[in-house]
């Protein structure tokens, strides 16, 4: 789905990255990176409730910074991951809030294992609260409109679902994390936050989300390779990223999980910009790291269902 007010928006929250990439295109991708947690989400109908995109975008920006932290110590951010897995489950019962830490900080902490430093986090941190900041206040330029009401939506997991997969996420991330860290990864996050972020309780969702991650990163990768290699100057790399902004908040509402092409791209953008001669590198690097934290979470996944359901099939028999 597309939608032409919400690429509108985009546009204006493009302008800073668009703008300083003709000078420095390091630093136009963290921008253009800083808006996107807050981009991502549909604008809500009146002018108060846009303050709820803000505020998980300040959470996503907390939650790269603790997974740096994290990274600090590989043994801790293995336990940590998993014991953030487990009490997000259990607070996402009934409580909107524990939803959200479960399927957006969670795997936001798993991408910060990324990070360099605790001082990188921060930097980070930093660019994507002011990102969420501005996004606020470009959305109180659209007037507020009649509330449809609820969205329907699906029904919620039960309990005991979401504390089983709050464990079987915890062991995919502890899993990601651990492997990384042992393997000497530079970025010990890509496949932890693929994990995480494909993971939900339903299998079905799961498996549309694992495919078309995989293909987003694919296709994502390959088109900034393909500029960041040909010379592209300033102005058309300026355009490209705010077009990728543009996308990113205009299909925010749509049933296709698409949104990770984009956000790919931008990152490759930052990486390559000043090392256009590490694409092939980081290509496999980040394709195969995600295939890696896919597949980990279907087999904790699909492999650890039936055993967790098998107990209470047994009661009830």
């Amino acid at each position: 789905m597309w939608g032409w007010s919400a690429a509108l928006r985009g546009a204006i929250l493009a302008v800073p990255a668009v703008l300083v990439a003709t000078r420095d295109v390091q630093l136009a991708a963290v921008l253009a990176i800083g808006v996107i947690p807050a981009a991502c989400v549909p604008l809500p109908a009146t002018r108060r409730a846009r303050l709820r995109p803000a505020v998980l975008g300040a959470l996503a920006a907390a939650s790269l910074f603790v997974g740096s932290v994290l990274a600090e110590s590989p043994p801790l951010a293995v336990v940590g991951i998993f014991v953030f897995a487990v009490v997000a489950s259990r607070a996402a019962v009934g409580r909107p809030l524990g939803a959200v830490a479960l399927s957006l900080c969670l795997p936001l902490v798993g991408v910060g294992l990324s990070l360099s430093s605790i001082a990188v986090g921060a930097t980070l941190a930093a660019v994507v609260l002011g990102g969420s900041v501005y996004a606020f206040l470009v959305s109180q330029l659209w007037p507020s409109r009649p509330s449809s009401g609820t969205p329907a939506s699906l029904a919620s997991p039960g309990a005991a679902s979401l504390r089983s997969f709050g464990y079987r996420a915890g062991l995919a991330g502890a899993i990601c994390a651990g492997t990384g860290f042992a393997l000497g990864l530079e970025h010990v996050g890509w496949a932890t936050g693929a994990a995480l972020l494909v993971m939900r309780p339903a299998p079905a969702v799961q498996q549309a989300r694992s495919v078309g991650r995989i293909v987003d990163v694919v296709l994502g990768a390959a088109l900034s390779i393909g500029l960041v290699t040909s010379g592209a100057p300033a102005g058309v790399v300026a355009a490209a990223l705010g077009i990728a902004v543009i996308c990113a908040t205009a299909t925010a509402g749509s049933r296709w999980y698409v949104v990770p092409a984009f956000t790919t791209f931008i990152v490759f953008v930052l990486l390559l910009s000043h090392a256009p001669d590490q694409a092939q590198e980081r290509f496999w690097e980040r394709v195969l790291e995600t295939g890696f934290g896919i597949a980990v979470a279907a087999l904790v996944g699909y492999w650890t269902l039936p055993r967790v359901r098998r107990p209470s099939s047994r009661r009830a028999g």
